[in-house]
């Protein structure tokens, strides 16, 4: 599929200079991180399924990545496709983008729906941009930024502009740049009239903050309004075919080389409060756009950092915490039965509760002397970076909530109280995390063990609910692994032969072609057996020589000039990557007991094969009184069953 779209979309030297100018494990950083494995090779945690221990290989020489554990692999344009469910075009325009390429088929005409939309956003970006800083019109939207303190860098850098009170401002603009009516109204910027024909702007006197996606793209807007009479103080886009606010985050873009560097991210609520932290300097921040986080937002967020940082409005996170805890008390004393999933307290659990499954480490920031993060900074940007220090881990948070001015002497409170923590221990994910707060837990309340843990497993009966069907589309997707066991085991040989090209030796006298069930491996092997007889000069070499020659390079560049089967090139890359992977620490007398067992393996397996098939033909002999093939075929069977036991 990837080279059928190489070869109608763009040329196939635009497709390679990409791949030249993005290295794989620059672009997998993006998303995942990437620990030293080997030399000049990389591992991480596979992001296409659950996995604890990282089995996805990466190898920027190669240019190539793949998963040991699901058996996803390619290059960078597959990884990009996979992660972000792009197809090649999509795929291709952003990195192009990012590599700085330009596509010789880049014209309105070709472009796809989606991408003439990610065009019309970009384009009505630097024009309300453009508004903001030039028009006179635009005086009330800069006085008012200016008002909030709002820096002209970062007005730049978030490239905020302002949409002017006028009813078909931006809609005549965009038609006379050639878009159709059709597309502004699928972008989310006009909206239809209810009499008659035509539309008008959907976004009027407003300050526009562009939405931009983690990949630098802009998809939509947030507009705040300059009428204070407006009773909506924001409008934003609606959901389009490029913007789904569930899985957007507000300023990620901007704030991910950060996150990676501190491995830490800050979300707060506003995306003013955002916008004032990255002026401050705390540019590790992301904002939920006043809205709940979801779980697809939470997962975005985990491929850049483990450490996620909430902060919550002081006068919903600090000084009323003691009313709060009350009021859950009393609800829950008004409904003995556990909460099955169910929103104790609003938009609190909505920002914080779909975290607490996902095995992240969870804090809360309480904000002081000031409502939001916005004004919190602006009085004093050292208090916030306190409130940051002193964040509390989220069971602790919890506990200080829930049990708040309360007379835990007092057997209902105490058991209203342990109901409401036991619901959030259940949905921790990391059992010794969970198994740490059912005691830690039950020791401040002073209540037995036992019973709060059997309180926590009646909440997770209860929270266990069927798979999304978008989860179990992800799920049941089919991916190309090795199941044959001759090519998992020849795989392997492969592996070490990379690591120890001497072993060719002694592989080359012990394995024979036809111990090698399946057909790929097979033929893979006569052609490792034809390139070591003649390139003798490589194996010569001594160690270094070796290393600087790369035995592995030269035998597929060498294999190019030959005739082998589809899937040769995709499997070697895979052993290159197992080799990195499982066998970068091991030394010579390892590899060579290592081989020594596979070989054991395939000519057990090969002598059983071929003494199963000679008791059939044996039979087969007695069936019809054949008395010399009998004698022969007896021969050959006693040969292999000696050679058998003397494995």
């Amino acid at each position: 599929m990837l080279r059928y779209w190489q070869k109608n979309m763009s040329s196939s030297q635009e497709v390679e200079e990409i791949k030249v100018r993005i290295n794989v494990d620059e672009l997998l950083r993006d998303y995942l991180k990437l620990q030293p494995a080997g030399t000049g090779t990389y591992k991480a945690a596979c992001p296409f399924h659950n996995e604890k221990t990282p089995s996805l290989m990466v190898s920027p020489q190669r240019g190539s990545w793949h998963c040991f554990g699901c058996g996803a692999g390619g290059d960078i344009f597959e990884f990009l496709m996979k992660i972000e469910n792009l197809s090649f075009p999509e795929a291709l325009k952003i990195l192009a983008d990012r590599a700085g390429v330009i596509l010789t088929r880049q014209n309105p005409q070709a472009h796809d729906r989606k991408n003439r939309l990610y065009d019309l956003c970009e384009l009505t970006a630097r024009y309300w941009h453009k508004v903001l800083l030039e028009s006179p019109r635009a005086e009330s939207a800069r006085s008012y930024l200016a008002g909030r303190g709002v820096s002209e860098e970062v007005i730049e850098d978030f490239n905020v502009g302002h949409a002017i009170d006028d009813w078909s401002n931006l809609f005549d603009f965009l038609i006379k740049r050639g878009f159709k009516a059709e597309e502004i109204f699928a972008a989310g910027f006009v909206v239809k009239k209810d009499r008659g024909n035509g539309y008008y702007d959907r976004f009027r006197n407003r300050v526009m903050f562009p939405i931009v996606d983690h990949n630098g793209r802009t998809c939509g807007f947030t507009g705040r309004t300059l009428n204070p009479e407006e009773p909506a103080k924001y409008v934003n886009t609606p959901q389009t075919d490029i913007y789904n606010k569930s899985a957007i985050v507000f300023g990620l873009y901007r704030a991910k080389s950060e996150i990676r560097k501190l491995d830490t991210v800050v979300v707060v609520e506003g995306q003013m409060d955002a916008i004032t932290c990255h002026q401050f300097g705390f540019k590790n921040t992301v904002a939920s756009s006043g809205t709940a986080l979801t779980r697809e937002q939470i997962q975005l967020l985990k491929r850049f950092t483990n450490n996620i940082y909430f902060a919550l409005d002081a006068d919903s996170a600090g000084q009323k915490a003691s009313e709060r805890g009350s009021e859950l008390i009393k609800s829950v004393e008004n409904d003995s039965r556990l909460v099955e999933g169910t929103d104790r307290y609003g938009k609190r659990s909505q920002f914080i509760d779909p975290a607490l499954s996902l095995n992240l480490n969870l804090k809360i920031i309480s904000i002081p002397n000031g409502k939001d993060p916005d004004e919190c900074i602006k009085n004093n940007p050292d208090d916030w970076r306190q409130a940051i220090s002193e964040a509390l881990p989220i069971m602790e948070y919890f506990w200080r909530m829930f049990s708040a001015s309360q007379d835990l002497n007092d057997p209902q409170i105490k058991k209203n109280v342990a109901k409401l923590l036991s619901e959030k221990i259940a949905q921790l994910d990391d059992p010794i995390e969970k198994d740490y707060w059912i005691k830690e837990i039950a020791n401040r309340l002073a209540v037995g063990e036992e019973a709060l843990r059997e309180l926590v497993s009646r909440v997770v009966g209860s929270l266990k609910a069927p798979v999304r069907p978008q989860e179990a589309a992800v799920t049941a997707q089919p991916q190309k692994t090795i199941n044959d066991p001759d090519l998992l085991k020849f795989r392997t040989i492969l592996a070490i032969i990379w690591r120890f090209p001497e072993l060719l030796s002694k592989l080359s006298q012990e394995l024979l072609p036809d111990y090698l069930n399946e057909g790929l491996a097979q033929k893979l092997y006569k052609s490792l057996i034809l390139f070591y007889t003649t390139h003798n000069e490589l194996f010569a070499l001594g160690a270094r020589g070796r290393e600087e020659t790369n035995i592995f390079s030269a035998f597929t560049d060498w294999l190019k000039t030959q005739a082998v089967s589809d899937g040769a090139e995709q499997f070697l890359e895979q052993s290159y990557l197992l080799a990195q992977k499982d066998f970068a620490s091991l030394d010579a007398r390892e590899a060579k007991n290592e081989i020594e067992t596979i070989l054991k393996l395939l000519k057990s397996n090969y002598l059983s094969s071929m003494i199963s098939r000679l008791n059939n033909e044996l039979r087969q002999a007695e069936k019809i009184g054949d008395k010399i093939a009998l004698e022969k075929i007896s021969i050959s069977l006693s040969e292999l069953i000696r050679q058998k036991s003397e494995l």
